[in-house]
């Protein structure tokens, strides 16, 4: 059976993709060897948030074991993937559980059946996995993944997690609110270094009011770490490929090894595009998203060229972090001549209602033109006010034409109308 598109890898850059194609009223297969959802829905942004909400109900009273924790986890899990097995059948897209492998740009095996698909063009979405050291590998017993952590059946006395990036601080703050003891150990001067530094170092704050150890600066190579009884690696993801190319397939990688793309996320070889965490572009899953849906369209749609210049992030710890556009620190490397806003939650009616006063945003604004050109957040909501601000960083609104905006009253997002009106 011919395809005008086989996409390999139902996670969210694969069934974004698939859509946006048949939107297009196009002929789709969609293949995928594990579970729909990828690894955002079985084993990443929903299982881990899951944790996060449910950790912050704790409390002597509500002492919520993690048999419950994993309970809800499923649930979750499984009333989202009927949503995404709804569409798939309801758009008319073909699915097909079972290991794929390129043999040419237009055809792929199914190794299951032994059975071959043409098509006219291939999308990789193939994903990550978590990445181990050279002298601290995955036994999956007690040095572990994230993927490993998910499927613990109790909880350990004490945790070391390897890496202050985003999963290891939201792992180590839902942990620490579980009872576990935890430290963490990052290589480079502060926790989550992509941040702005004032972020930075107001989370490390809150982990140490908590009781979460801070090991800055700290690498862990020729250290004794026997007084740990589990250790988490949590220091970045690798491609994950898997048999998926045949012998005459020559992809080619990227300095960091992951498939390397251009601007309109094409591979090296001819009708072969690749989108998501294969790419290693952002390795979110709302780009992921992004990028499925821009490929499918720059295959037969109206192409365009990827644009991350307002990609929002978001760490779920508490409190909460956000991020869009350019810090102040990424702002000032670029020489940009910038004024910078910072309004405290101290500010705002609706933090002290809710009793959570402590945080602040940073706004960055060009000096001469007025635009906004980032945000940074640490504080109640965080992960949600960033949204707002998204979009002002991607149409680089100035401040004088967001001026008049009037937000409802009493509510957290009113920081932010506090901070353009400053």
């Amino acid at each position: 059976m011919a395809y005008d598109l086989v996409v390999i890898g139902a996670g969210w850059a694969g069934f974004n993709a698939a859509l946006e194609a048949r939107k297009l009223g196009k002929k789709v297969c969609l293949i995928e060897k594990d579970e729909l959802g990828g690894t955002c829905l079985n084993r990443g942004c929903i299982p881990t948030k899951v944790l996060t909400y449910s950790s912050k109900n704790i409390s002597k009273d509500n002492p919520l074991g993690i048999d419950s924790i994993r309970k809800e986890q499923s649930q979750v899990i499984s009333k989202l993937k009927q949503g995404i097995e709804f569409l798939v059948k309801s758009q008319k897209i073909d699915f097909i559980k079972g290991t794929a492998k390129i043999i040419s740009p237009k055809k792929i095996a199914i190794s299951e059946n032994k059975s071959e698909i043409e098509t006219n063009f291939i999308l990789i979405c193939s994903g990550s996995e978590p990445k181990d050291l050279p002298f601290l590998k995955f036994d999956h017993k007690r040095v572990l993944s994230s993927d490993d952590i998910l499927k613990l059946g109790s909880l350990p006395e004490n945790l070391l997690i390897v890496g202050g990036g985003v999963i290891g601080c939201e792992f180590a703050c839902a942990l620490n609110r579980l009872g576990v003891k935890v430290a963490v150990a990052e290589i480079m001067d502060r926790l989550i270094f992509m941040f702005d530094k004032d972020i930075s170092q107001k989370l490390e704050q809150a982990f140490k009011k908590s009781g979460v150890s801070v090991k800055t600066n700290y690498n862990i190579k020729d250290k004794d770490l026997s007084q740990y009884e589990k250790i988490l690696l949590c220091v970045g993801r690798a491609l994950s490929l898997s048999g998926l190319l045949g012998d005459k397939i020559d992809l080619k990688l990227d300095d960091n090894g992951f498939i390397k793309v251009d601007s309109r996320l094409k591979t090296n070889i001819d009708n072969i595009y690749a989108a998501g965490d294969c790419i290693g572009s952002m390795q979110l899953a709302h780009v992921a998203s992004y990028e499925g849906r821009l490929a499918a369209n720059n295959m037969f749609g109206k192409p365009k060229d990827t644009d991350y210049s307002a990609v929002p992030s978001s760490v779920f710890t508490s409190p909460e972090v956000a991020q869009v556009g350019l810090n102040e620190i990424a702002a000032r490397n670029q020489n940009k001549n910038i004024r910078i806003i910072k309004k405290f939650f101290l500010s705002v009616g609706m933090a002290h209602i809710l009793k959570e006063t402590d945080g602040f945003m940073k706004l960055v604004i060009d000096a001469d033109t007025g635009g906004v050109l980032g945000a940074s957040i640490i504080g109640l909501h965080a992960t949600e006010l960033i949204n707002t601000i998204t979009m002002a960083v991607k149409y680089r609104f100035t401040i004088e034409s967001l001026s008049d905006l009037i937000f409802a009253h009493p509510s957290i997002s009113e920081i932010f109308t506090e901070s353009i009106q400053s």
